[in-house]
């Protein structure tokens, strides 16, 4: 009889050490990278034993009522159309609401992720620091006898999972944690966890910790904003705002001359850098920046509509 580790839902296995799964003793609840993760927070580089391709099939094949979840910072067309890839019924849900800034008006954060992305389904705010917002969720899978967890890496699948059934899941901000497909219950509902979907495209480890604080700049056409090593500048005196980890270095500087290839961004429209956050620009203009091409996507805002306006 096979056993599957706790944290991740890998089949564990004692011959190889270099192979996912390892764990020195066949009864022990974890393999020894959850282990690690667990209690050194140490990321273990693995071959993913599935595609995005399998994942999405094998989610399609449960045709369980999916919860879709995605933190606030990494809405982009990509995650979105993964989403609508998947026929079960299935709502949206945008975890980690208790990161987004106080000043967003979260009814209308909803309504405009809905227009943006032309969303039908329920769309609903998650926080496993919230209890109310926890309720919400409890509410809408109360009824359903089968539900599933789906998202992409670091969306706060495992989180949720271990808020809702008490079992200790690995958890962890590195990506890639949960590797296979595997099964608790809350109440009398089997809950399905899924291994994350990878993005092509993306920065890791830059999720903040900490409600976001937006940084806020009148931007001079003379001045650029460097950050990560990535320079951004408009053709135009603008006006932005920056969301994303505090803990990220942002220095203005005055431009200089380069070959940086230009952007045309209409107003009021949100530049997204996938796995960091995004910069909202009121001023239609020239974006000027250095940044990988498939890093970078220009939308609509997420978050017009704040109590400062």
């Amino acid at each position: 009889m096979t056993r599957k580790c706790l944290g991740c839902g890998i089949v564990l296995q004692k011959d190889d050490p270099l192979k996912i799964g390892y764990t020195p003793k066949i009864e022990n609840d974890y393999c020894m990278r959850c282990f690690k993760i667990i209690h050194y927070n140490k990321k273990i580089e693995v071959t993913l034993p599935k595609s995005n391709k399998e994942i999405l099939n094998k989610i399609n094949e449960y045709n369980y009522f999916v919860l879709f979840l995605c933190d606030f910072l990494n809405i982009y067309e990509k995650v979105i159309n993964t989403y609508k890839k998947i026929t079960a019924p299935k709502i949206l849900v945008i975890t980690k609401s208790d990161l987004i800034p106080k000043n967003i008006i979260k009814e209308k954060l909803i309504n405009n992720i809905k227009k943006i992305y032309s969303i039908d389904e329920d769309v609903i705010l998650s926080s496993t620091n919230n209890k109310e917002e926890l309720s919400k969720i409890a509410n809408k899978i109360k009824t359903k006898k089968n539900i599933l967890l789906a998202g992409y890496t670091n969306a706060g699948k495992s989180s949720l999972l271990m808020k809702l059934t008490g079992e200790v899941i690995t958890i962890s901000k590195k990506s890639n944690t949960t590797l296979d497909f595997f099964a608790k219950k809350y109440a009398d509902v089997k809950v399905i966890d899924s291994p994350g979907f990878v993005p092509e495209n993306f920065l890791d480890d830059y999720l903040p910790d900490k409600r976001i604080n937006p940084r806020t700049y009148q931007l001079e056409e003379k001045y650029y904003l460097e950050f990560l090593g990535f320079e951004f500048s408009f053709s135009l005196d603008n006006y932005i705002t920056i969301y994303m980890s505090n803990t990220i270095s942002i220095e203005k500087r005055r431009k200089k001359d380069n070959t940086y290839r230009e952007i045309s961004i209409p107003a009021n429209c949100d530049i997204i850098i996938k796995g960091v956050g995004f910069i909202n620009s009121k001023i239609a203009c020239e974006l000027k920046t250095n940044i990988d091409e498939n890093l970078i996507e220009i939308r609509g805002s997420l978050v017009g509509g704040t109590k400062n306006e």
